[in-house]
């Protein structure tokens, strides 16, 4: 991620999407504010479904995600890049504070990726993001 360039851009995606089951799995959401932009709507419902999940005492173990191919286009020159990623993501299962099983997450499934990635002040930020089912 120490590139400024299209393979810095691809390596923050891949870790960013890497904290998705992590911040549903734990409730940390520190890595993952700090590398969303205020005003990312994907990044900021992920935030809240994570948030209420945790409030509720519940938590989710699984859907760990891996990346089967990525692409990336620099579209302001060391500023702005788009990015684009294959996923896929396991099975996982929500629980509740008592340890019972409150919804099954089906898996494994495989979605098309896109975000919108700034490099500001030697920092990448997610600036926005989205998710399609993949093409099958």
């Amino acid at each position: 991620m120490d590139d400024a360039g299209v393979d810095g851009a691809v390596a923050a995606a891949t870790y960013f999407l890497s904290l998705y089951p992590y911040v549903y799995n734990t409730g940390d959401l520190t890595a993952w504010k700090a590398l969303s932009h205020p005003e990312c709507v994907f990044c900021s419902s992920v935030v809240t479904n994570a948030e209420e999940m945790h409030a509720k005492g519940n938590h989710q173990e699984g859907t760990v995600t891996s990346i089967s191919s990525s692409d990336a286009v620099e579209i302001d020159s060391g500023v702005y890049f788009a990015v684009d990623l294959d996923v896929t993501q396991g099975p996982g299962q929500e629980y509740d504070s008592k340890g019972n099983i409150v919804d099954r997450i089906d898996g494994p499934k495989t979605f098309a990726v896109h975000l919108a990635i700034v490099r500001d002040a030697g920092s990448w930020i997610v600036r926005e993001g989205q998710v399609d089912a993949a093409q099958q």
